[in-house]
């Protein structure tokens, strides 16, 4: 069901597609009906797929914690522990506070995941996770360690030759860069009362990083992180008191970072230099851009 066809989950799962295949009619015959309709582009799920899975998504779950419980010594301050992030949180902020982590434990093997899908903590995934909401399993271990700001920012090449705009509404004329697919790019203007479409975009891409690449080379105006503005050539803020929409930032682990060892002392390091820098992200921002419309909240 994840993948939508037999060769892709067999890949996944290590086995071959004519096993998939007999494992699926072997449960369709307990079932006592078809789990699968066969289309064009691959498995479609049926009405009785779709009621079983969330059983069989905990069922996973389960047997993975109950594997790495018995396969591991999480009392041990060596061994991997996986750490994983979007791609620009973990590009702009993380790297420094790794460096540091594995000076303090030498013994751990650090393993870093950079990806804007939600990684599966309960399933081990990864160990410990940076993200932007609260996560809504009550089995994890999650704390909010601050926020991160965004803001426009445009190139002061690109500004000397369009101008600068003086409300949100003005950046309709001029050179967007934005997201393609994901819809919480659009979210961000829609919140402030500017209805931003795909097609007044001059560049669409889900990148963060590559969103942030047009911006330095002068290509129009993008919303950046505010760790990624203060980083390189010195980038123009626009519209700061229309536009300082801020992220909560959860550092969140599995349950295993409850239990002295490796993933604990992982979690407890990330956490509370990960609240530093955050403050010092926010102080320098006020520092070189100005304060702001998020300002007034604090770091």
């Amino acid at each position: 069901m994840r993948v939508g066809s037999l060769s892709a989950a067999a890949v996944q799962m290590g086995v071959t597609q004519p096993t998939v295949g007999r494992q699926i009619r072997a449960l369709e015959q307990q079932v006592g009906e078809s789990l699968f309709d066969r289309v064009p582009q691959g498995l479609k799920p049926t009405a009785r797929a779709m009621a079983l899975f969330d059983y069989a998504n905990a069922l996973e779950q389960a047997a993975a914690a109950l594997a790495g419980a018995i396969a591991e010594r999480p009392e041990a301050l060596s061994g991997p522990v996986r750490v994983t992030a979007s791609e620009s949180f973990g590009v702009q902020v993380l790297p420094p506070l790794l460096r540091d982590l594995a000076e303090a434990n030498p013994g751990l093997e650090l393993e870093f995941s950079l990806s804007n899908k939600v990684q599966n903590l309960l399933r081990r995934d990864a160990d410990i996770a940076i993200r932007y909401l609260r996560p809504e399993q009550p089995d994890l271990i999650a704390r909010r360690v601050g926020r991160m700001e965004l803001g426009l920012f445009a190139h002061p090449d690109y500004v000397a030759a369009k101008g600068m705009p003086e409300t949100l509404n003005d950046l309709l004329s001029h050179r967007l860069i934005g997201p393609d697919k994901d819809e919480y790019g659009f979210r961000l203007f829609s919140n402030r009362g500017l209805n931003v479409r795909p097609q007044d975009l001059a560049l669409r891409t889900d990148s963060l990083m590559a969103q942030e690449a047009a911006v330095r080379a002068g290509f129009g105006v993008g919303v950046m992180q505010m760790a990624g503005a203060l980083k390189g050539e010195r980038l123009v803020r626009l519209l700061p008191e229309a536009f300082a929409p801020s992220l909560s930032v959860w550092i969140v682990g599995h349950p295993g970072v409850h239990q002295p060892g490796r993933f604990r002392t992982a979690y407890t390091f990330l956490s509370n230099t990960l609240q530093k820098e955050l403050l010092r992200i926010h102080a320098e921002a006020v520092k070189v851009f100005g304060p702001s419309e998020a300002t007034t909240f604090g770091g």
